[in-house]
This record gives C-alpha cells, structure tokens and sequence, in this order.
C-alpha cells in the first residue's frame, strides 16, 4: 500500500510538471491574443439577417459608427458622407451656377423694422438680385443694407427696375423694364449689375430660378438677353457721344488758347 501510494504521488508529480508549460504557453497565447486586438483596435463587426422581420431577404449590417445599411444603401458606402451633406447638395444650371429660388433669396433679406444689432445677428448674410443674379453684399453691412440703410429695400428681393427709377417699393420693383422704350435706362440698371460683379468683397452667389431672367433650370431668358443686348449697345453709344463731347471741349480749348495768343 505504501508502494503504490508512492508511484501515485511520483506520477501526479510528473503529470503537473508536463501540464505547466501547457498551461503557461495556453496564457501566453491568450495574453498575446489580447494585446493584438488592443493595437489593431479593429471594432466589432455585427452581421444579423432576420427572416422575420425581412422577408424580402433584407440584410442588415451594424458596425460600431452607426451605419445601417439595407441592400447596399449608397449612404453608408462612404463613411464619409453625412446628413448635412446630403441635405445641402446644390443644384446647378448648365452654366455651372447655382440655382436660387425666391423664398431662398427672401431669406436672406433685412426688414426695415429690425434693429441694425439683429441684421447681421448670428452670422446672417445679406443677399440681393439685380437682372437675376444674386449676390451676397454683406460686406457693405447695416448701414447700407440694414434697417434705416438706403439700399435695404433690395435685400432679399429683385428690385431692378428701381436702381433706374429710384422707386424703392412694391410697385418700383414690379416695374417690367423689358417694356421700356429708352435703352438708357437699361442701362443704368446693366451699370448696376457690373458694378455688383465686379466688386471687391461682394459675392456672387447663383441666378435667380423661375424669374423673368433665368428659367427653372438656371438657363438665361430671352427677356435677359434682350435686356443685356439693348443695355450694352446703348452704352457703346453713349461711351461714344462721351468721346466727341471730350474731343469737342478740347478742340474749343485749343482754339481758344490760339485765338488769346493773337491778342
């Protein structure tokens, strides 16, 4: 008995002695198997399909950035793309401008009631349109475009026909100017616009939509055309009448300068 209780103890001795590099391998695999994923920092990936609740086959795909996506929605190819940049996507005309509807437009205007503080409050923008293009003229600030400004009537509209006019109201800007028989003063408004387009700080931002400039889809009316067309040939008429009245006061001049040399 005391034999046999011997060969017991000596072999439970050489069993734990063959088990412990077992077991300390076993760890070591664990311990290096953790601190792998630690450095990969790769998330957890969920792949769950339920027949239930999709019975047209649906697969749902969840990864730990919150992107769901059934039958390949384009929304989570690129994990880049959200919400707001899908919600402001711009429309664009053939020309490569952005399309602005009126209510847009309106948006961005100032009323005569507000205080010159809250104009430009919270980063509010000032918008006007002259001849269907828009532009952002916050730059020229309150005193210009704000509530007791004297151009604060055009923010937030198209009022062409008043920069001709003067008549900053409704009636002023309802005006049709394409039925006015003095191309002059398509041109004082034609002025207007360059002077717009050509500023230092002001800001074009799209063409008007659905007016009688642009159409809905940003392409340029007939009206427009024939309003630019008369406009600028009224102003190489009037640049040329400029010229000889510039040439006629210097020829009086000289002739006068000759005329006092004789006396």
């Amino acid at each position: 008995t005391i034999l046999t209780m011997k060969i017991q103890r000596r072999h439970s001795i050489t069993m734990r002695r063959k088990a412990a590099p077992l077991t300390t391998i076993l760890w070591l695999i664990i311990a290096a198997s953790i601190l792998l994923s630690a450095v990969l920092e790769q998330p957890p990936i969920i792949l769950t399909v339920s027949a239930e609740d999709a019975p047209d086959e649906t697969t749902t795909i969840t990864t730990d950035e919150g992107c769901n996506t059934e039958n390949n929605d384009e929304t989570c190819a690129n994990p880049s793309t959200n919400e707001d940049e899908i919600t402001t996507t711009q429309q664009l005309s053939p020309s490569g401008e952005r399309l602005i509807t009126s209510i847009e437009l309106a948006s961005h205007g100032i009323k005569s009631t507000e205080s010159k503080e809250a104009a430009t409050a919270g980063g509010h923008t000032i918008w006007l349109s002259i001849l269907g293009r828009i532009y952002d003229v916050t730059s020229g600030g309150p005193s210009y475009y704000g509530p007791k400004g004297s151009y604060n009537f055009y923010s937030g509209r198209d009022a062409s026909p008043c920069f001709h006019s003067g008549k900053n109201n409704e009636e002023g800007a309802s005006a049709k100017l394409e039925e006015w028989e003095d191309d002059t003063h398509l041109m004082s408004v034609y002025d207007w616009s360059k002077f717009y387009e050509d500023h230092e700080t002001y800001q074009f931002m799209g063409v008007l939509v659905n007016s009688k400039y642009y159409d809905e889809n940003g392409v340029e009316t007939e009206v427009r055309k024939s309003i630019v067309e008369r406009a600028s040939r009224a102003k190489v008429i009037a640049e040329k009448k400029k010229e000889e009245r510039k040439k006629a006061r210097l020829e009086k001049r000289k002739a006068d300068r000759e005329k006092n040399k004789k006396k």
